[in-house]
C-alpha cells in the first residue's frame, strides 16, 4: 500500500503560505526548527532497540528536496523515543533544528516500519519556526 501526498502549510487564518513569504523568512533567518511526533503501536520510528540500529528510521523530504534521516542529517534528534521498544502504544518526538533553513518545513515523510497486522501509527507535524 502506498499513499503519497505532500504536506502543505497554512497561516493562522487557514490560507496557504506563499513561496515569496517563505523565501523572505528563510533569508532573514539563521536557523529553523520543526518537530514531528510519531504515535505508534508496535512500530519503530527512529532507533530499533531489538536490533540496535536505525534501519527503520523515518525519512523526511525537506523543502529543498533533500532527503533527511538518521544516516545523513546531524540536525535531527529524538527528543523522546518511546517507539524504540516496539511495545504497546507509545510516541517518538523527532526534532529538526537546523542552520540549513531551506530544509524546513518538511514536505513529505516516509515511514519504514509498517505493514504487520498488529501495527498502527499516526503522526503530527508541528509548525515550522524560523529564528533570526
Amino acid at each position: 500500500m502506498r499513499i503519497r501526498e505532500q504536506l502543505s502549510y497554512v497561516d493562522l487564518d487557514g490560507n496557504p503560505i506563499g513561496v515569496v513569504q517563505m523565501t523572505f523568512l528563510r533569508l532573514l533567518s539563521a536557523s529553523a526548527h520543526q518537530n514531528v511526533t510519531y504515535n505508534c503501536f508496535q512500530s519503530v520510528a527512529w532507533r530499533d532497540d531489538s536490533t540496535g540500529n536505525y534501519d527503520r528510521a523515518i525519512r523526511f523530504l525537506g523543502s529543498n528536496d533533500e532527503e533527511m534521516s538518521y544516516d545523513n542529517n546531524p540536525f535531527i534528534r529524538a527528543v523522546f523515543d518511546g517507539c524504540a521498544t516496539k511495545k504497546g502504544h507509545q510516541k517518538t518526538i523527532l526534532e529538526i533544528n537546523t542552520p540549513k533553513v531551506e530544509q524546513v518545513p518538511v514536505v513529505d515523510i516516509m515511514f519504514n516500519d509498517f505493514g504487520e497486522a498488529s501495527q498502527k501509527f499516526g503522526f503530527e507535524v508541528g509548525p515550522a519556526c524560523f529564528m533570526g
